[in-house]
């Protein structure tokens, strides 16, 4: 029999529900057959609320079938879909632990992670299962439909009993992989209770209700597609959408003006790209974008608000918090300074210096992050969870300060800093310049070793089609907004490195360490 939950847009209580099995059997109870999962293309199943309870027994039945008992490791392998979304519920809710891996990832990759996550089984298509060279216990899924169909008959006649580990929410829910900007994958273990406090947050910021769609573009493997996009409306009675990355970045707008989504989530080269094309959307839908991932520049905000007359809203967040940890509000008002924004509900946020102490409103230092939302450990890495995790605290490694409003700023990475004849600088303090030099479409900061000063800084970019190189107008430009040590001595084209495109993440975010290395070798 189901606890009772506490109603979402109430002052929530997340001792109540306190395991994600909690929240599908009350969301089941109090929405029943209204539509949860909408399919993104005409002809799919719908998946109701009360379908998701029915789609978590028939996990349950399928893996103890499999020999997979609660507890143990269960990997999905699979792009953005209805049944990716419903496997992520369903798998958890079903009490295993959920590894979901980027199915994009090369051959060797894909071991290595297997190896070190160890799943009991994998459920992915045939064509992944053959890159595979590990002998792991395989579930092919190639018709997605007929998956989905066939998990709801084994839940419609399971008689099992569906049990919550524990009533504190403290039990492991998944491991999520980091994206490796910063370095190798690190495995971030979520409980359930991350995954509920993190969304129901949400809920509170948005205040979500049954009429809200989600749009969800960013990939099911990444903690960013799972909270808010898709366990939010699993609160509060609304829908969601679960739509392959690529294929929603080329149709956007036809997405926007089939669904009419009121929410959506992307990462800023996502923005760029959307701000760039001619496309225009029909339906006046969304009540706002929440955008992501990396420097997001006021320019690129005025000029995708301007054209579409949606709202922008800056979020900073990282795995080991579930994602989403700051979101900018939403009565900010046009010309108000833009930042990433206050803590969203049960969300805490530090600015310290080097002696761990709080620094004052516009002091720099490293931003740590607390709440319930917090990861429980890194996967087989006692000592880097040692190091991260301090009395409660996350460490971000991000360099950033809190304003008069208790707003976040993020600067850069702290390990980013280097040093120029004596002066700090942080990379990403140009980089926020970029989208005012003339013609350049990105642009990432390098540090080659140089005798005299240290550290000689260089501008990598690519060009907007049919610009030019334009070097000494972009360094006035650079020095209308930068201290002179802070200017790049040097304008070096990215083919000159010998690529002809930035070497990004699955988000897309560009990997500065990849640009860093390119830069090195070919120009030293």
């Amino acid at each position: 029999m189901a606890r009772p939950m506490p109603s979402p847009l109430a002052a929530p209580d997340l001792t109540v529900t306190t395991n994600l099995l909690d929240l599908v059997s009350a969301a089941a109870d109090r929405y029943g057959d209204r539509p949860y999962l909408v399919p993104a293309e005409p002809g799919g199943r719908t998946v109701s609320f009360a379908d998701v309870l029915t789609f978590t027994r028939g996990c349950a039945a399928l893996l103890d079938e499999y020999g997979v008992p609660p507890g143990a490791r269960v990997a999905t392998v699979l792009h953005n879909s209805s049944l990716a979304a419903a496997l992520f519920v369903g798998v958890i809710a079903a009490q295993r632990m959920l590894v979901p891996l980027n199915p994009k990832s090369g051959p060797g990759e894909l071991d290595a992670l297997l190896a070190h996550a160890g799943p009991a089984l994998v459920i992915g298509p045939a064509a992944t299962a053959a890159k595979v060279g590990r002998d792991v216990p395989w579930l092919t899924v190639d018709d997605g439909e007929a998956f989905l169909a066939d998990v709801l008959a084994r839940g419609a006649a399971y008689r099992g009993e569906l049990t919550p580990a524990g009533d504190d929410g403290t039990p492991d829910a998944e491991i999520v992989y980091t994206s490796g900007s910063t370095g190798v994958p690190k495995g971030v273990v979520l409980s359930h209770r991350s995954l509920l406090a993190n969304a129901l947050a949400m809920v509170e910021w948005a205040d979500a209700g049954r009429d809200d769609v989600f749009l969800n573009v960013i990939p099911m493997f990444h903690a960013g597609g799972q909270g808010f996009p898709t366990l939010t409306p699993l609160w509060s009675g609304g829908r969601s959408v679960c739509v392959r990355s690529e294929t929603a970045l080329v149709r956007f707008w036809a997405y926007v003006d089939r669904h009419r989504p009121t929410w959506t989530l992307v990462v800023n080269a996502y923005l760029a790209n959307l701000a760039d094309r001619p496309q225009r959307p029909t339906a006046g839908s969304l009540k706002g974008v929440l955008a992501g991932g990396s420097a997001l520049s006021p320019e690129l905000i005025h000029r995708f608000e301007g054209t579409f007359g949606i709202p922008v809203y800056q979020v900073y967040g990282m795995t080991e918090m579930t994602s989403l940890t700051t979101v900018e509000p939403r009565d900010r008002a046009p010309g108000e300074r833009r930042t990433a924004g206050p803590p969203v509900p049960f969300a805490r946020v530090r600015v310290v210096g080097p002696d761990g102490r709080d620094l004052p409103a516009g002091e720099n230092g490293e931003v740590l992050l607390s709440g319930p939302s917090i990861f429980t450990r890194y996967e087989d890495a006692p000592e880097l969870t040692a190091k991260r995790l301090d009395g409660g605290w996350v460490r971000s490694g991000d360099l950033g300060h809190l304003d008069e409003r208790g707003e976040l700023t993020i600067v850069d990475r702290m390990d980013s800093m280097v040093i120029v004849n004596g002066e700090n600088v942080y990379p990403a303090e140009i980089e926020n310049v970029v989208p005012h030099l003339a013609g350049v479409e990105d642009g990432v900061v390098a540090a080659l070793p140089h005798p005299v000063t240290g550290v000689e800084l260089v501008l990598v970019y690519t060009l907007l089609p049919g610009a030019a190189a334009a070097d000494d107008a972009w360094r006035a430009t650079l020095l209308a907004h930068l201290s002179p040590f802070k200017v790049p001595r040097r304008f070096v084209a990215l083919t000159q490195l010998g690529v002809d495109s930035f070497p990004r993440t699955p988000l897309g975010k560009i990997q500065r360490p990849d640009v860093q290395r390119l830069a090195v070798e070919s120009l030293v």
